[in-house]
């Protein structure tokens, strides 16, 4: 900002403009008082002594002693400050003078003692005119000389006028006085107007510029967001109301921005869980994944919990998030009431599961909340979390809750949706499509990685016999029973489905020949060496077990699914409950295999 662009010298230079034009203005007018003044002053006394001098002149010329005026004239002219004392013939020639030399000189036309007998008026007066010569200021004062009766003796009676007593008084002494005191006015001006713009200066710098620097510093400070930035102000009046309204704005600025913070990190926050629970549609990991939110974008808390309604017997699974603990515990209670209390209270769980709980609540002062899941008026689960004791939830907190319940619902529905698809329900293994699609994924994964596979093709030898002995349903419990066991031979990363009817298929990531025929033969082992109670019955079965491998023999999902498949027919082959491989092509590689 420039110097000239500054409110003081904006508000200063308009003032200092009229001080100076007020005061030049008060101080001519001054002079011209003065001057008239003193001008009005020396013409009275010009005039009155012109009336002395007269009636003096007219006293010694009515004694009628020769120069007895002359004498008088030279006398009054020693004894005054006057210039010249003249008198004037009615034909304009100085018959009587105080300077010798004028006596019988003719005064010209334009002199003003003629315009006084010669004026066109009807009786001339008496006139005093100021005359400005080039060394000085003359009053010069004309008065008639009437042709009185004692007069009359010497001059006749024709004449009304005798001539004119012109009686001259220097203003010089007066004019100077009159400089003396303009210079003085001057001066004193000068000094007023000082003092003035100094006063106006100090009461602009205090009650203006002050309170509008100390508004310019508080907007500089809200520019880098310093919202905690407040003015101290006694000045009353507009300023003092825009200071106040400065300050209510700051306050309402800084809530604002607090709210504005407050929303940004719940949307980012309500973004981040979004794009994590979106980020799975396994229900299992997507479980996790949402304790997971609940430990990690809440403070303080002590306990996350997601409750399902099992599919058993009417019980509750829940997965459990204690403070500290990295893992979920996943447990499924029967008896809810009672094996659950260390977790979810229990009246909470009977309310749930009969329907009262539909919106997001909390109890204990704001200690635990309750989220209830839902998707097309059903509930698909509930989500309660619980803070560390004497700790509360914010009412951000409860709002963020309340936001996640409807995505946490989704993408629950969507991944238990998604679960039924790939799942198959009598077996509760994964269904031949997803079969299909995690064959393809590990093969992609050889193909760009080098990642090597195996696959087992796995078939319930005599299944009709079983079906047809003891019934299709006993049947089914047997493949439910041979599912759980597959399911507890392997580990976690592998993939079981269900091919086609009593026929399996197991994927075993990153598993050469060799340990594949290790979990192969632990399969058919476990099966045959577990006798089956299946309404009230004890049945035996056994499993034929047909290994290929990639890329030792296949590196196409066609290719190996049907080296398996021909393992799996010569392991029936060669008389059942076996395992073959396509790398032995007889019972003895077989056997010699198995004791790798």
């Amino acid at each position: 900002m420039h110097w000239y662009e500054k409110l003081n010298v904006r508000l200063m230079v308009p003032i200092l403009i009229v001080l100076l034009l007020s005061i030049s203005l008060s101080l001519g007018w001054l002079f011209k008082q003065q001057e008239a003044h003193v001008i009005d002053r020396a013409r009275d006394e010009t005039l009155l002594v012109n009336q002395i001098v007269k009636s003096a002149i007219r006293n010694q010329m009515l004694r009628n002693v020769e120069n007895t005026a002359q004498d008088t004239i030279s006398l009054i002219q020693d004894r005054t400050e006057l210039t010249d004392i003249s008198v004037v013939s009615k034909e304009g020639t100085i018959r009587l003078s105080s300077n010798p030399a004028k006596i019988g000189k003719t005064v010209a036309q334009t002199h003003p003692a003629c315009a006084v007998c010669h004026s066109s008026d009807v009786k001339p007066v008496t006139q005093t005119t100021l005359i400005d010569t080039e060394h000085s200021t003359t009053l010069k004062s004309m008065n008639l000389i009437e042709n009185e009766v004692p007069c009359r003796q010497c001059h006749g009676d024709d004449a009304k006028y005798l001539g004119v007593l012109v009686v001259d008084q220097d203003t010089g002494e007066d004019m100077t006085r009159i400089t003396q005191v303009q210079n003085s006015l001057v001066g004193a001006g000068t000094i007023t107007l000082v003092a003035i713009f100094g006063l106006i200066i100090i009461i602009v710098q205090q009650l203006v510029q002050r309170p509008v620097d100390q508004l310019l510093v508080g907007i500089r400070r809200i520019r880098k967001q310093d919202f905690e930035t407040h003015i101290d102000t006694v000045v009353g009046g507009e300023l003092g109301e825009l200071a106040g309204a400065f300050n209510a704005m700051v306050v309402d600025t800084r809530r604002y921005v607090q709210e504005i913070k407050s929303k940004t990190i719940e949307l980012s926050t309500l973004y981040s869980i979004v794009e994590r629970v979106t980020r799975s549609i396994d229900l299992d990991q997507l479980r996790t994944i949402i304790l997971d939110i609940v430990t990690d974008s809440f403070s303080d808390i002590s306990l996350g919990a997601i409750v399902f309604l099992a599919r058993e017997d009417d019980g509750v699974q829940v997965n459990v998030r204690t403070a500290g603990d990295s893992a979920t515990v996943c447990k499924t209670f029967k008896d809810y009431s009672e094996q659950v209390e260390d977790l979810v209270e229990p009246e909470i769980l009977n309310r749930w599961v009969a329907g009262e709980i539909k919106e997001t609540a909390y109890f204990d002062d704001k200690n635990a909340i309750l989220v209830p899941l839902r998707t097309k008026d059903k509930d698909t689960g509930l989500l309660y979390a619980r803070k560390i004791a004497g700790e509360s939830f914010a009412d951000s907190e409860i709002q963020l809750f309340d936001a996640l319940r409807t995505h946490v619902s989704v993408a629950l529905e969507n991944a238990r949706l998604y679960s039924l698809a790939i799942t198959d329900e009598l077996t509760q293994l994964y269904t031949l499509r997803y079969f299909q699609q995690a064959i393809h994924e590990e093969t992609g994964r050889y193909i760009r990685y080098g990642q090597k596979h195996a696959l087992l093709m796995i078939d319930l030898d005599d299944f009709k016999r079983i079906n047809d002995a003891h019934g299709h349903p006993t049947g089914d419990a047997v493949l439910t029973q041979i599912a759980k066991i597959l399911v507890r031979c392997v580990r976690e990363v592998d993939i079981v489905s269900r091919y086609g009817g009593e026929e399996f298929a197991v994927i075993l990531p990153e598993t050469d020949e060799k340990a594949a025929w290790v979990v192969a033969e632990r399969i058919r082992s476990e099966t045959e060496n577990e006798g089956m109670a299946i309404a009230g019955k004890t049945i035996k079965c056994t499993l034929s077990i047909g290994i290929a491998c990639c890329p030792v023999h296949a590196t196409s999902v066609r290719e190996l699914v049907e080296t398996a498949d021909s393992a799996l027919y010569r392991a029936k082959g060669l008389g059942k409950n076996r395992v073959s491989s396509a790398s032995a092509p007889d019972d003895e590689e077989s056997t010699s295999l198995s004791k790798v």
